[in-house]
């Protein structure tokens, strides 16, 4: 495919990312059916960042959704939407009316989706909801398997640690492998009866359960955050498990690995007879299919990237395939009832875990034993 499209990226904050992927986008050996996208512009408020990244990339900084020349094809919207107190979600429909493809990064209240969705079909183009860590290659391979798994047979349980900063691409990534548009229900968190006062610090997780995409889940969900500096601190960003008693999926970060493993099962274990003992009929028990799988195996690379390597190769992949996926019209995620689905999960788990509580939050402290160390030192 020869088609170009020209993007402008808006913010340049988490837009950075955007602006990194689109610069480079020649050499991502991206297949030769997919379209390319031309880094056209960025459209900030003027900001000492927003000018040297202009500068430095060699493109136009424009201050209004006006000053856009008539040949932009697509815009990303990085900037915080109107449901945590930002100006993206006005943006992004400026930009519609203005005959513009949009990809807005989430979180996007399902209401106003709906009324972009309606208002780019009116415009002839697409507006798409980027959750990015669903396109990352880890967050692929995990959606791959586990949607595999479940084409053949319903998972007897999804698992989900995370935060109420995550929480958003979280949902996203498990109804991405299940398929949205399924019931979801959710029970009040467990109470805690005043144990949380003897902690000392804040309680880290709230814990409830419930059906999503039909399939019962266990969610723990981080339920403090530091408002001076809301886009960190999470203990736990994605580990999201699942499964059944045939095996299960599991994505430990939100960058990798990701690790299939099994409960062991030994057929015959209650038996009193010489052919239920391995060491007595040792043939039998090692051709049995449940002694020969291994007891996990890791899909893709055995441990995640720094963040400086998935700035460089895993940010550009997902930024292009959150693209790709904006262009594809027949993607199930354009379906209106997909983000439905997946804000009426995201909405009622926010109303079940109740109102976070804030918290000063320092910087980490390094790792103690530190883990590269200690790694090559466990190391055979």
């Amino acid at each position: 495919m020869d088609k170009i499209l020209n993007v402008v990226v808006c913010g340049t904050r988490f837009g950075e990312h955007y602006l990194a992927a689109l610069s480079r986008s020649g050499d991502l050996g991206r297949a030769a059916h997919l379209p390319r996208y031309r880094l056209a512009g960025i459209l900030a408020r003027g900001s000492e960042r927003s000018r040297a990244l202009a500068s430095r990339l060699d493109v136009p900084l424009y201050a209004s959704p006006e000053q856009l020349p008539a040949n932009i094809d697509v815009a990303c919207v990085v900037v915080r939407s109107a449901i945590v107190g930002g100006d993206g979600s006005a943006l992004a429909r400026a930009l519609l009316e203005r005959g513009l493809h949009v990809l807005q990064e989430h979180p996007v209240h399902p209401t106003d989706i709906a009324r972009m969705q309606e208002l780019a079909a009116r415009h002839g183009r697409r507006y798409h909801v980027n959750t990015f860590y669903p396109h990352l290659p880890a967050g692929q391979r995990f959606i791959g398997y586990a949607s595999r798994s479940a084409a053949l047979r319903r998972p007897a349980f999804v698992e989900i640690t995370t935060s109420l900063q995550l929480l958003y691409s979280s949902l996203d990534i498990v109804c991405r492998a299940l398929g949205a548009e399924d019931r979801f229900v959710c029970t009040p968190p467990l109470a805690l009866d005043g144990i949380a006062a003897e902690a000392g610090q804040p309680w880290p997780f709230r814990s409830l359960q419930g059906l999503i995409c039909g399939v019962p889940f266990a969610l723990h969900l981080q339920h403090y955050l530091d408002p001076a500096d809301p886009d960190h601190h999470s203990l736990v960003m994605h580990r999201i498990a699942i499964g059944g008693p045939e095996g299960n999926v599991l994505l430990a970060n939100s960058y990798g690995p990701v690790i299939w493993s099994h409960p062991i099962y030994a057929p015959g274990y209650g038996r009193d007879d010489a052919a239920a003992s391995y060491l007595l009929d040792a043939a039998s028990h090692s051709a049995s299919r449940f002694n020969r799988q291994p007891t996990a195996l890791t899909f893709g690379t055995e441990h995640g990237p720094s963040l400086n390597q998935a700035s460089r190769s895993d940010f550009p992949h997902a930024v292009h395939a959150a693209l790709d996926e904006l262009m594809d019209a027949d993607a199930p995620q354009h379906r209106p009832a997909w983000w439905k689905a997946h804000g009426e999960a995201w909405l009622g788990i926010m109303r079940a875990a109740g109102t976070p509580q804030t918290v000063a939050c320092a910087e980490p402290l390094p790792p103690h034993p530190d883990p590269l160390a200690y790694a090559e030192e466990t190391t055979p």
